[in-house]
């Protein structure tokens, strides 16, 4: 099960680069028909501007998709990898697009008639394009594949400038160009079968978008709902519902247009093309559910509280609740009660799937670019495929009170321990929501802000089983995306308690913390102590140009320690460094070192003798304590974390004594230059503490510090 849900998290969440840009383009396009519709005629030209930005996104959602998820999916997020999915998008697409193939065949499309232009329609080369979202997933998969096999090749040395990362996007052309070969055979198959389905979905009308909306709040614990949105949402199997409805005149145009079902962009009665409430059915329900019935559950929740808890599960929801109705963003809700109250949380997908199948039994449509929150709907209110939107508003009246009373009711009769009523909770109520306390409290501070996102990230690896627990991290629009390596370290009450929803374990290892709209800010602190206390997080900064050639020395208080050069090289000021992180020194006060060798192999030796406490898994890095208790950080090349260990042979397994001058890691120095790796190698003492100052020396010897111990 772990090999097929990895994955898949990892494609949900290389979709949200793609599903990000889509909030704008919307905004773009909503504005843009309000100022057509009640603008004068001065105003339509400030109309069309915005029109045609947002269309510049909506229309090119296939190869925005093919760079995202390249780009996403890639071992290191690499441009590289981007631009391989950029190249292999393109090729395909100049290929198999409908002048390509209409130039094979020696046809002219639009001088077809009859069967045979019925027979080019039904072929689905007129959606082989820019917008194709299909291909986009599938190409980005393509180059991601392409730039994790390959990105390390080398070549020979008459073709070395091609070597590495240069090769991925000349790979992903050729690969794309097969792949196109074999969807020029296949297509029409693909393309008969994927409209037939989408047709069958849109022909079950109302049942059909209830068990979408059903499935989609399903989904949330997993992360998997980006990927069914994206087949109702984008043009994967013809539906596209997003993009119709946000090009309501062009949609509407194409309508009058059809002659059939294969060129209506809405639902085919036999006669004519219906769009006006059917194009947005996959997006109208959720507006009465995350701007009313969600924020009635929250209600619920806290009248519900204890009372001495009351008020701190008040500020709360309220936050929460205030999130979900106006940017439609519903995890710090949901999570609040998804695992303690498993009923609940099926109650609220079953009242979800109502809600879409009511807006389109009755034809009620609005859409979105972003989520179902106010902001949305009242932009998407002056698109004329928006019909009878004011109706969901009256819905969604009734599903705050539906909500408010079922969750009233469930809670108090089944005793559900929802925020605020579990005894075991910590007086503030447990898990606090900081994260999500500045939309209640706007006047706060950027100071006190930082210093919660601090205190939460703090927690966060505590939760984890603190930072060498973590293997891997990364984030989407709500949460923390982890790997641990070993799952029985991590304690869900301290990440509850750490300002975050809940926990998700999507597979064993796999750990989603669900911290809400702020996810980027707790990501960065959490990277950033990570970096400070010597884990696998670096920062990639700019190098200062002055590099001075002499040794460096710590000069402290007290018992004084030798540091020697971990290699032949030039010894450096630690600002000189091109990471930022090392040359703030938030890592460490200390020195660095270029190595001088430019031999294709050489070994990075240990500073001092003492216990070798560390040597990452990566083996890039190694920490020693000495035998005067000073702590020392060994660390080769910048952002070589990401390598995965390649290019780098543990010599020597932590635990040992070594001494002075002993060999620790050997550097495979050639193939590692090949891609451009700096191979600096920085020296620091990671506990501050026990460091005052650090003064290069003048000698050029093999002692590179005198580091006194406080």
């Amino acid at each position: 099960m772990d090999k097929i849900m990895e994955p898949l998290q990892r494609l949900g969440k290389a979709l949200m680069g793609a599903v990000a840009v889509m909030p704008l383009a919307a905004l773009m396009m909503g504005i843009g028909y309000w100022i057509t519709s009640v603008g004068g005629e001065g105003a339509v030209i400030y109309g069309d501007l915005l029109l045609k930005t947002g269309a510049a996104v909506l229309d090119n959602l296939g190869v925005i998709f093919a760079i995202a998820i390249a780009y996403g999916l890639s071992r290191d997020n690499s441009g590289a990898a981007a631009l391989a999915g950029f190249v292999g998008f393109a090729t395909l697409v100049n290929l198999i697009g409908p002048e390509a193939v209409a130039g094979y065949r020696g046809i002219e499309p639009t001088e077809l008639t009859g069967d045979e232009a019925l027979r080019w329609a039904e072929s689905g080369w007129d959606a082989v394009g820019y917008g194709n979202v299909l291909f986009g997933i599938m190409i980005g998969i393509l180059a991601a594949w392409i730039y994790n096999r390959f990105y390390q090749t080398q070549l020979p040395d008459a073709f070395a400038f091609f070597s590495g990362r240069r090769l991925v996007p000349i790979l992903s052309s050729i690969f794309s160009a097969v792949v196109a070969g074999i969807m020029y055979i296949i297509w029409p198959l693909v393309y008969s079968a994927l409209f037939s389905f989408g047709a069958w979905i849109q022909g079950l009308g109302a049942v059909g978008a209830g068990l979408y909306g059903f499935a989609n709040r399903l989904l949330i614990p997993t992360g998997l709902h980006h990927a069914l949105n994206s087949v109702f949402w984008f043009d994967v199997m013809g539906i596209d519902d997003i993009r119709k409805f946000q090009e309501g005149p062009v949609t509407i145009d194409a309508a009058a247009a059809a002659t059939d079902a294969l060129s209506c962009p809405g639902v085919w009665d036999g006669t004519t093309c219906e769009v006006i409430g059917v194009v947005g059915q996959y997006q109208a329900g959720f507006f009465p559910i995350m701007m009313f019935g969600l924020p009635g559950a929250a209600l619920a929740i806290y009248l519900r509280a204890k009372t001495k808890r009351r008020k701190a599960v008040g500020a709360l929801m309220m936050a929460a609740a205030v999130a979900s109705f106006f940017t439609g963003v519903t995890e710090p809700l949901e999570f609040s009660f998804m695992f303690l109250a498993p009923l609940l949380y099926l109650v609220h997908a079953i009242l979800t799937g109502i809600s879409l199948a009511i807006a389109s039994a009755m034809g009620w449509t609005a859409g979105f670019g972003f989520s179902a929150g106010a902001v949305d709907f009242l932009l998407s209110s002056q698109n004329p495929l928006a019909n009878q939107w004011w109706m969901l508003l009256v819905m969604g009246v009734i599903y705050f009170f539906v909500y408010l009373g079922i969750f009233y009711a469930l809670i108090g009769l089944l005793n559900i321990n929802t925020p605020g009523r579990d005894d075991d909770e910590s007086e503030d109520g447990g898990a606090s929501f900081d994260a999500f306390t500045d939309i209640a409290r706007p006047g706060a501070s950027k100071g006190v802000a930082d210093n919660a996102n601090t205190h939460t990230a703090e927690q966060i690896i505590q939760g984890l089983g603190g930072k060498n627990n973590i293997d891997s991290i990364d984030y989407c629009s709500t949460r923390l995306r982890t790997h641990v390596h070993d799952a029985s370290l991590v304690d869900e009450s301290l990440i509850r308690k750490a300002a975050a929803s809940g926990m998700v374990r999507p597979t064993t290892q796999s750990i989603q913390v669900i911290v809400g709209t702020k996810v980027q800010f707790v990501y960065d602190e959490v990277a950033r102590l990570l970096a400070q206390s010597g884990a696998d997080a670096e920062l990639i900064g700019e190098r200062p140009a002055s590099e001075l050639d002499q040794p460096a020395t710590a000069v402290l208080t007290g018992t004084t320690v030798e540091l020697s050069k971990p290699t032949v090289g030039q010894v450096i000021a630690l600002e000189g460094v091109s990471d930022e992180a090392f040359a703030s020194k938030s890592i460490g006060d200390g020195f660095a070192l270029v190595p001088a060798s430019t031999a294709a192999v050489f070994d990075v030796c240990a500073p001092a003798s003492g216990k070798l406490d560390m040597v990452f898994k990566t083996n890039h890095a190694f920490s020693l304590t000495t035998s005067a208790g000073l702590e020392v950080l060994v660390h080769i090349g910048f952002d070589t974390v990401k390598l995965k260990g390649e290019g780098f042979t543990r010599l020597v397994e932590q635990g040992q004594f070594v001494e002075t001058g002993q060999p620790i890691v050997r550097v495979d120095a050639k193939a590692l230059r090949a891609q451009g790796v700096d191979l600096t190698i920085a020296v620091v003492m990671p506990t501050k503490t026990q460091t005052s100052s650090v003064h290069l020396a003048q000698g050029k010897g093999s002692v590179a510090a005198e580091v006194a111990l406080r």
